[in-house]
């Protein structure tokens, strides 16, 4: 009787680890719509769940780089109450019916609208706290890194019907943070006779600009990619189903 290689013990715990939490086809019948997405609903919470968790790390490592470090402290201590009570809320919006299609959905846009704000929310913190040009890029980042995470429904309608709330938001922090435009008290019509006459506002535009269309491009991309990887879904559903079909009449036979 042969003994099991340690590494392959561990390397198999380690399949079991990730088929169990972050596997999303795992003991369920791709068939099933709801069930799809209840299992979808399932491994994107724990996603979420450690993305907060990493939230909450930047937090407590901005703790030790300003010079006055109690709101951020209160902020890193703050987090982890939060992460855990969105993570109970997604647990009972998700298990409220495992059988009900629109509840599922229900589930899916709070949990996408949370992945959103939550980003978006640590980068205002970040950006707040100044003079924190690595934490500033890496914070910004998770806006993208957030879009990915909601791509993982594998849901066009979803993204289709986010866009124009996401990109408004997105566009209203760079005005409001980014760039703090509403500090300049300018009018509309001050502000749009400024540009071609103040050339740091005009670079400020500019970026704001190109960080927009930079934006648009990536939820494009993502748009498409979701939309290939729904088409491949729903060839695998009508083959598995014509196959059980074969099966059904050769054993009725």
């Amino acid at each position: 009787m042969g003994f099991k290689n340690p590494k392959h013990k561990l390397k198999g715990l380690g399949k079991k680890f990730f088929a169990k939490y972050f596997g999303f086809e795992t003991g369920i019948d791709i068939t099933n719509d709801v069930a799809v997405l209840y299992r979808r609903n399932v491994v994107i919470k724990n996603i979420v769940f450690i993305s907060n968790l990493l939230y909450s790390l930047v937090f407590f490592v901005l703790g030790f780089s300003v010079a006055n470090p109690t709101t951020d402290w209160i902020f890193a201590i703050a987090a982890l109450p939060i992460t855990y009570t969105v993570s109970k809320l997604q647990n009972k919006l998700i298990n409220l019916d495992h059988n009900d299609l629109t509840k599922q959905q229900i589930a899916m846009y709070v949990s996408s609208f949370w992945i959103f704000i939550s980003a978006v929310m640590v980068y205002i913190r970040v950006y707040a706290v100044g003079q924190n040009a690595p934490f500033e890029t890496a914070s910004y980042v998770l806006i993208f890194y957030a879009l990915v995470q909601i791509s993982l429904y594998q849901d066009k309608r979803l993204l289709a019907n986010s866009f124009v709330s996401l990109l408004g938001f997105v566009t209203l922090i760079h005005i409001a943070v980014t760039y703090n435009f509403f500090n300049l008290g300018l009018t509309w019509q001050e502000f749009l006779s400024t540009i071609f006459s103040d050339p740091v506002l005009s670079i400020q535009v500019g970026d704001l600009a190109l960080r927009t269309i930079i934006f648009m491009l990536f939820y494009l991309v993502n748009y498409i990619i979701v939309s290939i990887g729904q088409s491949i879904q729903e060839e695998r559903k009508i083959e598995l189903s014509k196959r059980r079909e074969v099966q059904m009449d050769f054993t009725h036979i």
